[in-house]
């Protein structure tokens, strides 16, 4: 009776992460921005690690107790998403927001010289379809191009316009530099709201 309920316990741990894993990583993978988007491999890479890990500890350790074996299933399940997704996850996120916050200073540094020399149109103008996809991710884009194309039109600069897409980039830098760098910054929230992560932790060291 009691390798049925491991077994029982076994199989439905792996059939719900399974579920959850398939729904987050088609859902991650639908997603148009490219700051999202990629993080479904990690998902994906997540659910073979962990489902393994569940399935040699189940049988490598068939006698292991029921209450025994969910602590040693959770432990295999926390386990796989530090290290599959939310420390690769929070790497990639950081390269990602430098890359723009590098490439909105550069920006920012090419307007400044096009507030004083109109000859630097062409420039920013440049810069701004090479990072079109950056600009984009931080809602940029189509204020940029309507600047670009206004100050083409008058051949010089509108001073009002050029202040606001200069405080503009500020404020998106800012929100970059501040954004979460971890992937599932929700999930940490409702753990957090939800007293769950102080319950696991009781939990865990009463077992322990």
């Amino acid at each position: 009776m009691s390798l049925d309920l491991q077994s029982l316990i076994m199989v439905s741990v792996v059939v719900v992460n399974l579920v959850l894993v398939l729904f987050f990583s088609y859902t991650l993978h639908g997603f148009k921005s490219t700051r999202s988007s990629p993080l479904w491999r990690l998902v994906a890479t997540y659910g073979v690690v962990s489902t393994v890990s569940v399935l040699m500890l189940f049988l490598f350790m068939p006698t292991l107790s029921v209450l025994n074996l969910s602590t040693g299933i959770f432990y295999l399940l926390v386990g796989s998403f530090v290290f599959a997704i939310e420390v690769p996850g929070y790497l990639y996120l950081m390269n990602h927001d430098e890359s723009i916050v590098n490439y909105l200073e550069d920006w920012r540094s090419e307007m400044v010289k096009l507030g004083y020399d109109f000859n630097q149109y062409d420039i920013v103008k440049s810069k701004s379809a090479e990072g079109i996809t950056m600009l984009k991710e931080v809602n940029l884009n189509r204020l940029i191009n309507d600047f670009i194309d206004h100050c083409g039109r008058m051949k010089n600069i509108d001073r009002g316009f050029w202040t606001l897409v200069l405080g503009e980039v500020n404020r998106a830098i800012d929100g970059v530099n501040r954004g979460s760098k971890h992937p599932a910054p929700k999930l940490i929230e409702i753990l957090s709201l939800s007293g769950l992560s102080f319950i696991i932790a009781l939990l865990l060291g009463f077992i322990g």
